[in-house]
């Protein structure tokens, strides 16, 4: 059967149908048509599943299908996650925004917004700045602290840069042009230059330049780092994150449009101004979490969520990234392989 309802001045169609039961878990998916724009969507309860964040071929900076990373984890939905430097001949890809699995950041990025999941599925987007500040021997002030720029990105370019690299990079760096430290359950057990084993209770350092703060690292000092807030103030229960995958601009925020992605830091006019493939998560006042595939601007995919029943909203990469599978098929299948994705499981 198909009805009609009118949400907020704007005629939504969606059809269903009659005589299949919904599914023991809840998870559903469905076809809408948002102001003649058609939509592709799941609608998942948060309390009746798990939620996966999940890098392309189980590492950072690697690319794969949609497809393949949600068979590979069983997934009973997935969608595209943020975006990433998808352009060019480069051994590594690197993400651009925050990403967390399991509680540890796999990814620390810069510009954006972050959904993210506790340990009980709440769900949040938020948007607040990041660092990565570290300490030497249990002190966290100068001349024993120390920083990184980034977590688990390759170098680009000659420019100077630090980075940590952990063991969702892999088992070795395989990155060369630097100096890297070995740290191994917090301590310095080797410094060198060249390709570096990264310890799976532990992390590698990559410093080019900063050679000022590079002189501090010595064999057997302890060494350890953290995620604060830039700007200062607490994170507050995005500490306690599970999950959690960044993109962005928001795009819904308590129900009201919100999409400013200028003031969040993005300048690609493919995000800016730009009509194209679209895929955003949304989060509705009932518990649910909506997966949307759909075409347009930034703006018109705000009206989109909002018009679907999200509360909160923020878009993901888009593009020929743009893609939704769920139990097994694809219902908008990506243009090109992926650095991460979202993903559905069973409880």
């Amino acid at each position: 059967m198909s009805f009609r309802l009118i949400l907020a001045g704007c005629a939504l169609l969606l059809t269903t149908a009659a005589t299949i039961p919904a599914p023991r878990d809840g998870v559903y998916s469905g076809t809408a048509r948002v102001d003649n724009r058609a939509v592709r969507y799941v609608s998942i309860p948060l309390d009746a599943v798990r939620i996966k964040v999940a890098l392309a071929q189980g590492r950072a900076g690697q690319i794969e299908s949609l497809d393949g990373i949600a068979h590979r984890y069983g997934a009973l939905a997935a969608i595209n996650g943020g975006d990433y430097d998808a352009y060019g001949a480069r051994r590594f890809r690197n993400a651009n925004h925050t990403l967390i699995l399991g509680g540890v950041f796999a990814f620390k990025g810069d510009i954006g917004d972050v959904l993210w999941f506790d340990a009980e599925n709440n769900a949040r987007i938020d948007r607040f700045p990041l660092r990565i500040a570290g300490s030497l021997d249990g002190e966290w002030t100068w001349p024993n602290n120390w920083y990184a720029y980034w977590i688990n990105r390759a170098p680009v370019g000659d420019a100077e840069t630090v980075s940590i690299f952990t063991p969702d990079w892999g088992v070795r760096t395989a990155l060369d042009g630097g100096t890297q430290i070995q740290v191994t359950n917090g301590v310095v057990t080797a410094i060198s230059e060249g390709s570096t084993a990264i310890p799976r209770d532990g992390f590698v350092i990559y410093v080019r330049g900063e050679r000022a703060m590079l002189a501090h690292f010595a064999v057997g000092r302890h060494v350890a780092y953290r995620i604060d807030r830039a700007d200062g103030l607490p994170l507050g229960a995005f500490a306690g994150a599970r999950e959690a995958i960044g993109c962005g601009p928001r795009l819904v925020t308590d129900g009201l449009i919100t999409v400013d992605p200028a003031a969040e830091g993005f300048r690609d006019p493919k995000i800016l101004v730009a009509s194209a493939e679209r895929s955003a998560v949304g989060l509705t006042a009932d518990g649910r979490m909506l997966f949307v595939a759909t075409s347009g601007t930034i703006r018109e995919l705000a009206y989109v969520m909002r018009d679907l029943g999200a509360r909160d909203a923020m878009a993901f990469d888009g593009g020929a990234s743009t893609g939704i599978w769920f139990r097994g098929r694809s219902l908008v299948t990506p243009g090109r392989l992926i650095n991460n994705a979202l993903l559905v499981t069973a409880r």
